[in-house]
C-alpha cells in the first residue's frame, strides 16, 4: 500500500539513529519529530493494541476526505486507517449478519455511503503527497488502472444436461406459471438441439480477447443442493465449457458450492474435481454468495492451497468493501501475521445492482461509471462480477448485456 519505489523500508524506534540517517524517512510518533523538514503522521494505538476488540470508529472529515476517529482525539492516522480497511478488522467481532451468515454492507464502517469511493487508496495518495513535499524526487510505483471482466457459472446450462427429472419438473412449472414460452424453448433446447440461453461462453469470450480484457472465471462444481443447481459436475459439455474458458485464456477458478462453507471437506472435493478436469493445480476461488467469515473461511482456503480469493465485495451494496482497488495480502488479525492468500477486491456484482438496489440499465450504467471513475483516479483493477446467465439476455436480465460491456471496457 505506501510502497517507496520499491526500496527496502527500515522501521526503527531509535531516535537518534533516525536523526542521523541522510536517507528519505517520515516520523510516525506522538513524540516530537528530532528533526526538522520531514514528513510528520500522528499515531493511534491501533496498530500497536494486539486485543482483538469490537470497533467501529465514529466518522471524521477533512475537508472531503473521511477517516475514522479511533481515540476520540480527532488525529488521522493514514497507516492505522488503512490497516483497518484492508485487514476488515471489524468483521473479526460482527456479531450481525444477513440470511446466507455475510457481513452486509449497511452495517460497514461509514456505512454504503462511504463504499462508494476506495478510502484506503485516497488515504495512500495522501501519504504519497505529503512524503512528496518534503522529496520531491518521491515517485512510488502504483498500478495502472483496468478492468478485468469475471463471471460466476453457478448455473452452466439453463435447460440442457439437467437430467429427465429436472427437465419435466421444469416443464411443468413453466406450464403451472403461465409461461409457455419458456416451456417451448425449454423443449426445444432438450429435444431439438436448440442453443441454451446460458451457454454465453463463446460471447463472453470474444468480447473479452477483442479488447485484451484479462478474464477469471469460476465454476461452482458442488453437490446438488437448495443454493447449488449446477449441472453434474461429470457431464462432459460441462467439462468442455470449463476447458475452453481455460484454452481462450481466462483464469480459471473453484466456486465453492453454499455446503462447503460449513465443512472444509467438502471444499476439498470441490477443488479437486476442478483439479482432475483441468489437469493442474487450483489457486483461485470465489465463495458463491459472496459467503465468507473471517478468518475461518480464508484459512481453509489456504489449507487447501488456494492462493488467490476473489470474493472481497458486497452481495447488497456496490463498492469498495476493503477501500482499495488493489489486490493485497491477507493479514490474519487473530494470528497477528500476513498469510500467503492474495486477496483480489469486487467493486460491483450484477445482482447487487438489479436486485438488491433495484437499480434498471441505465441507473446502474451510471453507478458503474462512477465507480470506475474512482478506479481511473486511484489506479487499481476495476473488477465486475457477472454471470453467464446474466448476459445472455433473458427473462429479467433483457438488456443488461450492455451494462455487462460498459462495465469491462477500459
Amino acid at each position: 500500500m505506501f510502497s517507496l519505489s520499491g526500496e527496502a523500508l527500515r522501521v526503527t524506534s531509535d531516535a537518534s539513529l533516525f536523526a542521523s540517517t541522510a536517507e528519505m524517512r517520515i516520523w510516525y510518533s506522538n513524540e516530537p519529530c528530532p528533526v526538522a523538514e520531514v514528513p510528520v503522521f500522528p499515531q493511534v494505538d491501533v496498530l500497536w493494541n494486539h486485543a482483538l476488540k469490537p470497533m467501529q470508529p465514529p466518522v471524521c472529515y477533512r475537508n472531503t476526505m473521511a477517516y475514522p476517529d479511533f481515540d476520540g482525539s480527532g488525529r488521522f492516522d493514514p497507516f492505522a486507517a488503512c490497516f483497518f480497511l484492508l485487514s476488515r478488522y471489524e468483521e473479526y467481532t460482527a456479531t450481525s449478519f444477513d440470511e446466507h451468515g455475510r457481513y452486509s454492507g449497511y452495517t460497514a464502517w461509514g456505512g454504503a455511503a462511504l463504499l462508494k469511493r476506495p478510502w484506503a487508496d485516497l488515504w495512500r495518495m495522501e501519504v504519497h503527497d505529503e512524503i512528496r513535499r518534503f522529496y520531491p524526487g518521491f515517485h512510488p510505483q502504483v498500478a495502472s488502472f483496468r478492468t478485468v471482466a469475471t463471471i460466476d457459472v453457478d448455473s452452466a446450462f439453463a435447460f440442457r444436461y439437467k437430467g429427465v427429472r429436472r427437465t419435466f419438473g421444469g416443464f411443468a412449472l413453466d406450464l403451472l406459471r403461465l409461461n409457455p414460452v419458456r416451456a417451448a424453448r425449454r423443449m426445444k433446447c432438450v429435444l431439438a438441439d436448440e442453443q441454451d440461453p446460458f451457454d454465453t461462453y463463446e460471447y463472453i469470450l470474444d468480447t473479452c480477447l477483442s479488447q485484451h480484457i484479462e478474464m477469471r472465471c469460476f465454476f461452482l462444481l458442488a453437490d446438488p443442493s437448495r443454493h447449488d443447481i449446477n449441472v453434474d459436475y461429470r457431464n462432459a459439455q460441462l467439462r468442455e465449457r470449463i476447458q475452453d474458458m481455460h484454452d481462450g485464456g481466462a483464469t480459471v477458478g473453484i466456486h465453492p458450492g453454499y455446503e462447503s462453507h460449513h465443512d472444509v471437506r467438502i471444499l476439498m472435493k470441490e477443488i479437486a474435481r476442478l483439479e482432475t478436469i483441468m489437469g493442474e493445480k487450483v489457486t483461485h476461488s470465489r465463495q458463491h454468495f459472496l459467503k465468507f467469515k473471517l478468518p475461518v473461511t480464508y484459512r481453509r482456503l489456504l489449507d487447501c492451497g488456494v492462493l488467490h480469493d476473489h470474493s472481497m465485495g458486497y452481495a447488497d451494496v456496490p463498492g469498495f468493501r476493503a477501500g482499495t482497488a488493489h489486490s493485497f495480502k491477507w493479514f490474519d488479525v487473530e494470528k497477528n501475521e500476513t498469510t500467503s492468500l492474495i486477496v483480489h477486491p469486487v467493486v460491483v456484482m450484477d445482482s447487487t445492482l438489479r436486485q438488491y438496489q433495484k437499480l434498471d440499465t441505465l441507473e446502474a450504467m451510471q453507478v458503474v461509471a462512477q465507480l470506475k471513475a474512482e478506479v481511473r483516479h486511484t489506479g487499481g483493477d476495476f473488477v465486475s462480477l457477472w454471470h453467464n446467465e446474466t448476459v445472455a439476455e433473458q427473462g429479467e436480465w433483457i438488456g443488461w448485456s450492455a451494462v455487462w460491456e460498459e462495465a469491462i471496457k477500459p
